[in-house]
């Protein structure tokens, strides 16, 4: 295999398809850059069996041919190359790259075929503007589950059909986001893993057309640009997440997002030195937030339209600045019905987004 191709070009597809190598791996295939080239056209592809990113690059192919490289190393060589075009040789076991006075060889991955994900059977599409989408998936995967105890809750559940309505919880905090679809579906759910969905965002930034989200009853695919990603749904069925949704509030306050966000930032400084938590007193037209620890304490008022009983109520600092820079709105409605049920934030106007958090259990000696 011989080929020439712009540096900085080769290593934006490098950057781009290593997102999906494995975190860890018995498969040392699974750790190498599957590296093809035809048609003066190279295709780099990386995969970790429920992930598949591919990118496509337009080159000089002089030689056709197929090779795996190791994708970490060959990623921080090919950044390091200087603004040329490079020249790439596979010849037996041994990568040759020439760029500019830069001469260096890379050994090969030993392999029979590369894993490919299967992309077949009935299928159906969703198309949506690519800002909505980038916007559905970042105002909602923050919410996944960051471990494996219950794998189904580390996927982001889509409903389709007039609307297409993202929902994601890890037990602590709970986001939804409603997007109306220009082009309607049939009514289907689907839960995609949040790693793939974080993909399918960065790939937003590299159109300014509509996307095409297309499903099969196990796969999503999406190809935008040069880029094509191909992932594997989670098996199993989502939380019934609307037993949990409180339906009524004793407490609604009017907070400016932005005065909020500051007062949390500032209070988290000495939370973090402590348990870790702020206590936040909803009362006499105006919202108090307190955190203490044992190197000092903070508390801050912050304006309010309160409506309803007073209330106390803590939080973990970071499940709360988690919600507000995910959300655009100058000002929100905090929900609350005592200081131990979940939190609603929720848009002044509308339903575009919902989301939940858990306080925290204060215990009080006597």
């Amino acid at each position: 295999m011989r080929f020439m191709i712009d540096s900085q070009a080769l290593t934006a597809g490098v950057l781009s398809v290593i997102k999906a190598l494995p975190v860890r791996t018995s498969m040392q295939i699974l750790e190498g850059v599957h590296l093809s080239a035809e048609d003066n056209v190279i295709r780099l592809k990386c995969s970790d069996l429920m992930l598949e990113k591919e990118c496509r690059l337009p080159a000089v192919v002089e030689e056709a041919g197929k090779a795996i490289v190791p994708a970490k190393l060959f990623a921080e060589v090919v950044r390091r190359l200087p603004n040329e075009t490079a020249e790439i040789v596979v010849s037996g076991k041994s990568v040759e790259i020439s760029c500019g006075r830069v001469q260096m060889s890379l050994q090969t991955i030993d392999y029979e075929e590369f894993p490919e994900m299967r992309f077949s059977g009935e299928t159906f599409t969703v198309r949506m503007d690519r800002e909505e989408c980038r916007n559905l998936i970042l105002e909602t995967v923050f919410a996944t589950a960051q471990d494996d105890s219950k794998p189904i809750l580390t996927g982001v559940l889509l409903e389709l059909g007039e609307e297409i309505k993202a929902v994601a919880t890890d037990a602590y905090q709970f986001a939804m986001r409603t997007v109306p679809l220009e082009h309607p579906t049939p009514e289907k759910t689907v839960v995609i893993p949040g790693r793939s969905l974080l993909e399918v965002a960065r790939m937003m930034d590299e159109t300014e057309e509509d996307v095409d989200l297309t499903f099969t009853r196990t796969h999503i695919k999406v190809d935008v640009g040069h880029t094509m990603l191909t992932a594997r749904l989670l098996d199993g069925d989502y939380i019934a997440y609307r037993q949990i949704l409180p339906k009524e509030y004793k407490t609604r306050a009017l907070i400016n997002r932005t005065e909020l966000m500051e007062a949390i930032d500032r209070a988290q400084l000495m939370a973090r030195e402590g348990n870790n938590n702020i206590i936040m007193r909803f009362g006499g037209g105006k919202l108090t937030i307190n955190a203490n620890s044992f190197v000092g304490k903070i508390s801050e008022e912050v304006d309010a339209q309160i409506v309803g009983d007073d209330i106390e109520i803590a939080f973990n600092p970071r499940y709360c600045m988690n919600v507000l820079k995910n959300i655009h709105d100058e000002t929100v409605y905090f929900d609350m019905i005592t200081g131990i049920s979940p939190c609603v934030v929720r848009p002044v106007q509308g339903n575009r987004y919902y989301y939940l958090i858990v306080p925290v259990r204060i215990f009080t000696q006597r």
